[in-house]
């Protein structure tokens, strides 16, 4: 593959070779595996499992109603945005913003958002692994209350008491999660070694898959896509059959979209989660583009489809699995807002069926494939970014380094008895906050920095085509939404979460602004010495 010195230069004239050995090799034949890659990467764990407002059927409408709007203005465009930059530069997530020196710093905050991703998701991997498991006693284990369980679990058909909690949500808080009930005070508690056994074997697995590289993870994916639709569509057709299943629409209330702006933040967050923006991934995917020509529009358009398919599909179902409890309990579920929610849900749902225990096994092993996979390209991101440079030849040892400490942290924080809120405040802070963030630089940075048009031609030279006037105008205006929203929501402190929380969100994006500051003064004092010398 031949590289130039910089972008321009490599659009214009493709036989000038560089000087320096390209970090990803194009391997890629056809682009038929390697649009599956791309819109792989939209179908995973994050749209089966992470859905802030099911919880709350009052807000559950209303947010993905707005999840919808964004996803059309905000995520597709930074999607085809990110990932034409992987295509333009044939650089890796820090070496592609050499197109722009000031922004440089961009590619250690995707970095850093990518790695704790990669950590959040790995426990969803354990849990899954430990609900896969308990799928295969002589019958669901959560389908009857334990008589050990504390706080007192509550059969239905009858009004659940406060304080109590339903069959599935007692076993997973009580036997998997070995939860403390009285959050993080006197610490994370003891670490929970079942969860741990299977967190250790999740990524073991994870090794596996990523020590192949991304060639052999193209072969995962096709395998991971159609197992998920298979049983998404398949619970999409038994869900509307539950009694209370219609209780998302009645019980929605759209005043709640007049009640500041908390919710239209999250749901730009979740737009830019759902289509796997801000982390590095898409322009690592962008680098293995085929040097053929290729349609960037319809593999992001596709991607799309697939994103929105999978996630709105999932979201009805558990909607559904929530009115149906909320049926059973006189419209009381004493269920958990956060990561929990999801887990939870599905494992309700897979007692109301028939044949509960093929179907539980089925959901929670597609489940566990999809959060390895997530997980795996999260991790070949960060593997992606270094390789060609000082750990070529001990690729496998760097990879082994990663994995070992991903699992030591895990370990000590996220298999403890406290892990669940650990998860929670990685979630709704260092994973979600910072995309809006580095989404804004980059709009700002291709658009007015390195300009718009430039950028364009460099799209065209690469796979034959212009980015349309809406994404181009999506881009353009971007910015000034982005950054208001994210400027208004660091002005609202209320409580020590918020601050611990804001602080982990500025560590993720304070290396945009060192670099832009250094470079200024850089710039600067360069200017200084050659006036002096004048």
């Amino acid at each position: 593959m031949s590289e130039s010195t910089s972008t321009r230069t490599n659009t214009q004239t493709n036989d000038t070779e560089s000087t320096e050995n390209p970090l990803i090799v194009d391997r890629w034949t056809n682009n038929i595996t390697y649009r599956q890659l791309v819109i792989s990467s939209c179908i995973g764990i994050v749209q089966l499992w992470w859905h802030p407002y099911v919880h709350d059927l009052t807000k559950l409408l209303p947010f993905i109603f707005l999840y919808n709007l964004f996803s059309i203005f905000v995520g597709y465009p930074m999607f085809y945005l990110e990932l034409a930059i992987g295509v333009v530069t044939k650089k890796g997530v820090l070496s592609c913003w050499d197109l722009s020196p000031i922004a440089r710093g961009i590619g250690f905050s995707m970095l850093l958002c990518c790695i704790v991703t990669a950590l959040a998701l790995g426990v969803v991997s354990a849990w899954c692994l430990a609900m896969l498991v308990h799928s295969f006693h002589s019958f669901l284990p959560w389908l009857h209350c334990a008589a050990s369980a504390r706080p007192a679990c509550a059969a239905r058909h009858r009004p659940l008491p406060r304080g109590s909690e339903t069959p599935s949500q007692s076993f997973f808080f009580n036997f998997v999660l070995s939860l403390k009930r009285e959050g993080l005070d006197g610490g994370l508690g003891n670490v929970v070694w079942e969860l741990t056994f299977y967190y250790v074997i999740s990524w073991i697995l994870i090794y596996l898959i990523t020590v192949k590289r991304i060639y052999s993870y193209s072969k995962l994916v096709l395998f991971k896509d159609v197992l998920t639709y298979f049983v998404l569509l398949s619970f999409a057709l038994g869900a509307p059959r539950l009694n209370g299943a219609g209780r998302m629409f009645s019980a929605c209330d759209w005043g709640v979209l007049q009640n500041g702006l908390q919710m239209w933040r999250e749901a730009i967050e979740y737009s830019l989660m759902e289509m796997t923006v801000s982390h590095g991934v898409l322009v690592m995917l962008g680098v293995y583009c085929p040097k053929q020509q290729h349609r960037l529009a319809t593999t992001s358009l596709l991607a799309f489809a697939a994103s929105k398919s999978t996630c709105m599909c999932s979201v009805f179902v558990l909607g559904a699995v929530h009115g149906a409890l909320q049926h059973d309990y006189d419209n009381s579920t004493n269920i958990w807002s956060g990561s929990a929610s999801t887990m939870v849900l599905w494992s309700d749902f897979v007692t109301r069926v028939p044949g509960s225990q093929f179907w539980s096994a089925l959901l929670f092993f597609t489940m566990f494939v999809a959060s390895l996979s997530s997980t795996a390209l999260l991790v070949q991101t960060i593997m992606s970014t270094f390789t060609g440079r000082s750990i070529r030849k001990i690729t496998w040892a760097f990879l082994v380094l990663n994995c070992s400490l991903f699992c030591f942290i895990g370990i000590i924080t996220l298999c403890t008895q406290g892990g669940l809120y650990i998860l929670n405040f990685l979630m709704e802070w260092p994973v979600m906050k910072p995309r809006v963030f580095i989404s804004a630089i980059v709009a700002i940075v291709v658009t007015y920095i390195y300009g718009q048009t430039t950028f364009s031609e460099d799209v065209y030279f690469a796979v034959g085509e212009y980015p349309s006037v809406f994404m181009r105008v999506c881009w353009a205006l971007m910015p000034v939404l982005l950054v208001s929203l994210f400027l208004g929501d660091m002005c609202t402190w209320p409580s020590v979460d918020s601050v611990a929380g804001w602080i982990m969100v500025v560590i993720t994006a304070l290396p945009i602004a060192v670099v832009m500051f250094v470079y200024m003064v850089f710039k600067c004092r360069v200017r200084n010495m050659v006036g002096n010398e004048k």
